[in-house]
């Protein structure tokens, strides 16, 4: 799973490494429009619906992966 997560990020960031305790906008310097697009291939990807409300959980990789291992 972090193997497909890392490759769907690393289409919105200029950044060569990404590891879990990357953050998202700190580390990746994603914005909040990279973001919704990210989320938008996340629930194709893994057919789940992420909440608005759930979007603010995610700071970093790690998060986006706990989430994905309880949801999908």
């Amino acid at each position: 799973m972090f193997e497909q997560v890392k490759k769907i990020l690393a289409g919105y960031t200029e950044v060569k490494e990404i590891t879990k305790k990357s953050q998202l906008r700190a580390d990746l310097e994603l914005s909040s429009f990279d973001l919704v697009s990210i989320i938008t291939e996340f629930e194709e990807t893994f057919d789940i619906d992420i909440s608005d409300r759930d979007l603010s959980k995610f700071v970093c990789v790690e998060d986006i992966l706990e989430y994905l291992e309880l949801h999908a």
